[in-house]
Protein backbone atom coordinates (compact mmCIF):
# COMPACT_ATOMS: atom_id res chain seq x y z
CA UNK A 1 0.00 0.00 0.00
CA UNK A 2 1.45 3.21 -0.97
CA UNK A 3 1.06 6.22 1.75
CA UNK A 4 -0.28 8.72 -1.26
CA UNK A 5 -3.14 5.85 -1.73
CA UNK A 6 -3.78 4.94 1.96
CA UNK A 7 -3.90 9.01 3.08
CA UNK A 8 -6.94 10.31 2.02
CA UNK A 9 -8.58 6.71 3.68
CA UNK A 10 -6.65 7.31 6.73
CA UNK A 11 -7.70 11.03 7.37
CA UNK A 12 -11.52 9.91 6.99
CA UNK A 13 -11.43 7.01 9.39
CA UNK A 14 -9.25 10.26 11.90
CA UNK A 15 -12.12 12.01 11.29
CA UNK A 16 -14.99 9.23 12.14
CA UNK A 17 -13.19 8.23 15.14
CA UNK A 18 -11.41 11.43 16.43
CA UNK A 19 -7.97 9.98 16.37
CA UNK A 20 -4.48 11.33 17.47
CA UNK A 21 -2.12 11.43 14.02
CA UNK A 22 0.93 12.93 16.62
CA UNK A 23 0.21 9.60 18.57
CA UNK A 24 -0.21 7.43 15.91
CA UNK A 25 3.50 8.74 14.49
CA UNK A 26 5.02 8.55 18.27
CA UNK A 27 4.06 4.77 18.62
CA UNK A 28 5.08 3.97 15.40
CA UNK A 29 8.27 5.91 15.88
CA UNK A 30 8.80 3.73 19.26
CA UNK A 31 8.10 0.55 17.63
CA UNK A 32 10.25 1.28 14.72
CA UNK A 33 13.51 2.29 17.32
CA UNK A 34 12.18 -1.21 18.91
CA UNK A 35 12.57 -3.07 16.11
CA UNK A 36 15.69 -1.58 14.32
CA UNK A 37 18.39 -4.70 15.51
CA UNK A 38 15.99 -7.11 13.76
CA UNK A 39 16.51 -7.17 9.69
CA UNK A 40 12.76 -7.61 8.49
CA UNK A 41 14.44 -8.99 4.74
CA UNK A 42 13.89 -12.63 5.66
CA UNK A 43 11.16 -12.35 7.60
CA UNK A 44 9.35 -10.53 4.55
CA UNK A 45 10.09 -13.26 2.31
CA UNK A 46 8.86 -15.64 4.90
CA UNK A 47 5.33 -14.26 5.06
CA UNK A 48 5.51 -13.80 1.24
CA UNK A 49 6.51 -17.25 0.24
CA UNK A 50 3.77 -18.69 3.14
CA UNK A 51 0.97 -16.99 1.18
CA UNK A 52 1.68 -17.14 -2.32
CA UNK A 53 -0.10 -18.84 -4.33
CA UNK A 54 -1.89 -20.62 -1.11
CA UNK A 55 -5.61 -20.99 0.15
CA UNK A 56 -5.77 -18.32 3.22
CA UNK A 57 -7.90 -18.40 5.90
CA UNK A 58 -8.45 -15.68 7.88
CA UNK A 59 -9.73 -15.49 11.06
CA UNK A 60 -11.31 -12.09 13.27
CA UNK A 61 -12.73 -12.55 16.82
CA UNK A 62 -16.48 -12.52 15.71
CA UNK A 63 -18.74 -14.22 17.42
CA UNK A 64 -18.79 -17.08 14.65
CA UNK A 65 -15.64 -17.91 14.36
CA UNK A 66 -15.43 -21.28 16.58
CA UNK A 67 -18.49 -22.22 14.32
CA UNK A 68 -16.77 -21.83 11.17
CA UNK A 69 -13.54 -23.14 12.13
CA UNK A 70 -15.55 -26.33 13.44
CA UNK A 71 -16.93 -26.23 9.87
CA UNK A 72 -13.61 -25.96 8.03
CA UNK A 73 -12.51 -28.67 9.98
CA UNK A 74 -15.07 -31.31 8.30
CA UNK A 75 -12.72 -29.87 4.71
CA UNK A 76 -9.67 -30.03 3.61
CA UNK A 77 -8.69 -26.41 4.49
CA UNK A 78 -7.45 -26.69 7.72
CA UNK A 79 -4.91 -29.02 6.58
CA UNK A 80 -4.03 -27.49 3.59
CA UNK A 81 -4.72 -23.47 4.22
CA UNK A 82 -2.26 -21.22 5.58
CA UNK A 83 -3.78 -19.61 8.74
CA UNK A 84 -3.80 -16.00 8.95
CA UNK A 85 -5.10 -14.79 12.72
CA UNK A 86 -6.42 -11.39 13.80
CA UNK A 87 -5.48 -10.70 17.60
CA UNK A 88 -8.09 -12.37 19.57
CA UNK A 89 -8.98 -14.69 17.68
CA UNK A 90 -5.71 -16.42 18.17
CA UNK A 91 -7.64 -17.90 21.50
CA UNK A 92 -10.46 -20.42 19.64
CA UNK A 93 -7.18 -21.12 16.58
CA UNK A 94 -5.61 -22.93 19.85
CA UNK A 95 -8.46 -24.36 21.66
CA UNK A 96 -9.25 -25.83 18.45
CA UNK A 97 -5.49 -27.30 18.61
CA UNK A 98 -5.30 -25.87 15.19
CA UNK A 99 -1.91 -23.53 14.28
CA UNK A 100 -1.44 -19.63 14.24
CA UNK A 101 0.79 -19.12 10.92
CA UNK A 102 0.56 -15.47 10.40
CA UNK A 103 -0.77 -13.49 13.56
CA UNK A 104 -1.87 -9.25 13.19
CA UNK A 105 -1.96 -7.66 16.22
CA UNK A 106 -1.99 -4.39 18.27
CA UNK A 107 -1.49 -6.56 21.13
CA UNK A 108 -4.71 -5.68 22.93
CA UNK A 109 -5.97 -9.28 22.83
CA UNK A 110 -4.70 -12.53 25.42
CA UNK A 111 -1.30 -12.23 26.48
CA UNK A 112 -0.73 -15.53 27.41
CA UNK A 113 -2.05 -17.17 24.12
CA UNK A 114 -0.14 -14.54 22.17
CA UNK A 115 3.12 -15.98 23.78
CA UNK A 116 1.79 -19.70 23.43
CA UNK A 117 1.65 -18.72 19.90
CA UNK A 118 4.60 -17.33 19.53
CA UNK A 119 6.46 -20.52 21.35
CA UNK A 120 4.73 -22.59 18.50
CA UNK A 121 6.45 -20.19 15.65
CA UNK A 122 3.76 -17.85 14.36
CA UNK A 123 5.14 -14.87 12.77
CA UNK A 124 4.27 -12.15 14.18
CA UNK A 125 3.17 -8.49 12.86
CA UNK A 126 2.69 -5.98 15.12
CA UNK A 127 0.81 -2.89 14.91
CA UNK A 128 1.73 0.72 16.82
CA UNK A 129 -1.63 3.04 17.39
CA UNK A 130 -1.91 5.79 19.01
CA UNK A 131 -3.29 3.81 22.21
CA UNK A 132 -0.90 0.96 22.72
CA UNK A 133 2.31 2.36 23.23
CA UNK A 134 2.79 0.84 26.58
CA UNK A 135 1.32 -2.70 25.38
CA UNK A 136 4.51 -2.32 22.65
CA UNK A 137 6.61 -1.28 25.28
CA UNK A 138 5.81 -4.36 27.47
CA UNK A 139 5.07 -6.96 24.93
CA UNK A 140 7.12 -6.55 21.91
CA UNK A 141 10.98 -7.25 23.79
CA UNK A 142 9.03 -10.51 24.77
CA UNK A 143 8.20 -11.70 20.84
CA UNK A 144 11.51 -11.90 19.23
CA UNK A 145 11.88 -10.93 15.58
CA UNK A 146 8.94 -9.50 14.30
CA UNK A 147 7.57 -7.56 11.81
CA UNK A 148 5.81 -3.99 12.23
CA UNK A 149 3.00 -1.97 11.13
CA UNK A 150 1.66 0.81 11.11
CA UNK A 151 -1.43 3.18 9.50
CA UNK A 152 0.70 6.45 9.43
CA UNK A 153 3.72 6.90 7.03
CA UNK A 154 5.41 3.73 7.02
CA UNK A 155 9.31 3.60 8.04
CA UNK A 156 11.96 1.24 7.30
CA UNK A 157 10.73 -1.29 10.17
CA UNK A 158 7.08 -0.49 10.28
CA UNK A 159 5.63 -1.40 6.91
CA UNK A 160 2.42 -0.04 5.30
CA UNK A 161 -0.12 -2.84 4.33
CA UNK A 162 -3.40 -0.83 4.83
CA UNK A 163 -6.02 -1.47 6.97
CA UNK A 164 -7.34 -0.52 9.91
CA UNK A 165 -8.59 -3.31 12.81
CA UNK A 166 -6.71 -6.68 12.86
CA UNK A 167 -9.14 -8.30 11.43
CA UNK A 168 -9.41 -5.95 8.00
CA UNK A 169 -5.69 -5.23 8.43
CA UNK A 170 -5.03 -9.13 7.75
CA UNK A 171 -6.81 -9.44 4.57
CA UNK A 172 -4.86 -6.57 3.57
CA UNK A 173 -1.68 -7.83 4.28
CA UNK A 174 -2.74 -11.33 2.56
CA UNK A 175 -3.78 -9.92 -0.54
CA UNK A 176 -0.41 -8.07 -1.31
CA UNK A 177 1.08 -11.55 -1.80
CA UNK A 178 -0.91 -12.94 -4.14
CA UNK A 179 -2.52 -15.81 -2.40
CA UNK A 180 -5.11 -18.27 -4.67
CA UNK A 181 -7.91 -18.08 -2.72
CA UNK A 182 -8.91 -16.37 1.01
CA UNK A 183 -11.37 -17.57 3.53
CA UNK A 184 -12.65 -14.87 5.79
CA UNK A 185 -14.07 -16.89 9.07
CA UNK A 186 -15.34 -15.17 12.21
CA UNK A 187 -16.02 -11.13 10.02
CA UNK A 188 -18.83 -10.36 11.53
CA UNK A 189 -19.80 -6.85 11.50
CA UNK A 190 -23.06 -7.00 13.31
CA UNK A 191 -24.10 -5.24 16.88
CA UNK A 192 -21.97 -7.98 18.93
CA UNK A 193 -18.27 -8.88 19.32
CA UNK A 194 -17.00 -11.97 19.78
CA UNK A 195 -15.92 -12.66 23.53
CA UNK A 196 -11.87 -13.44 22.38
CA UNK A 197 -11.88 -9.77 21.19
CA UNK A 198 -10.72 -8.76 24.33
CA UNK A 199 -9.20 -10.43 27.28
CA UNK A 200 -12.01 -11.08 30.55
CA UNK A 201 -15.26 -11.64 28.63
CA UNK A 202 -17.02 -14.91 29.57
CA UNK A 203 -19.38 -14.04 26.58
CA UNK A 204 -20.02 -12.16 23.82
CA UNK A 205 -20.96 -8.70 24.21
CA UNK A 206 -23.05 -5.86 22.59
CA UNK A 207 -20.88 -3.10 20.45
CA UNK A 208 -20.63 0.29 22.04
CA UNK A 209 -20.84 2.80 19.41
CA UNK A 210 -17.15 3.40 18.86
CA UNK A 211 -16.34 -0.23 18.28
CA UNK A 212 -19.76 -0.39 16.11
CA UNK A 213 -18.04 2.43 13.79
CA UNK A 214 -14.71 0.14 13.99
CA UNK A 215 -16.77 -2.31 12.68
CA UNK A 216 -18.16 -0.30 9.84
CA UNK A 217 -14.94 1.05 8.69
CA UNK A 218 -13.71 -2.92 8.75
CA UNK A 219 -16.40 -3.99 6.73
CA UNK A 220 -15.71 -1.30 4.41
CA UNK A 221 -12.35 -1.87 3.76
CA UNK A 222 -12.81 -5.35 3.32
CA UNK A 223 -15.08 -4.88 0.69
CA UNK A 224 -13.31 -2.57 -1.53
CA UNK A 225 -10.41 -4.51 -1.09
CA UNK A 226 -12.09 -7.28 -2.79
CA UNK A 227 -13.71 -5.32 -5.09
CA UNK A 228 -10.09 -3.53 -6.26
CA UNK A 229 -7.86 -6.07 -6.27
CA UNK A 230 -10.41 -9.14 -7.30
CA UNK A 231 -8.43 -11.20 -5.51
CA UNK A 232 -10.59 -14.91 -5.17
CA UNK A 233 -12.63 -15.10 -1.55
CA UNK A 234 -15.13 -16.39 0.05
CA UNK A 235 -17.20 -14.79 3.47
CA UNK A 236 -18.34 -17.55 5.70
CA UNK A 237 -21.84 -17.19 6.90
Amino acid sequence: MKWVDWYPIYLDIVQRLDLDSDADRESTDLLTSMLDPIDPSPLLKRLSDSISGNHVIVCGAGPSLKQHMESLLKTDYPTESVIVVADGAISVILELGLRCDVIVTDLDGNTEHLMEAKDNGALFIVHAHGDNMNRVKSIVPKLGDILGSTQVEPTDRAFLWGGFTDGDRACHVVSEYSPKKIILAGMDFGAIVGKWSKPGHDSHFPADERKRIKLEIAEELISSLMETTGVDHLFLK
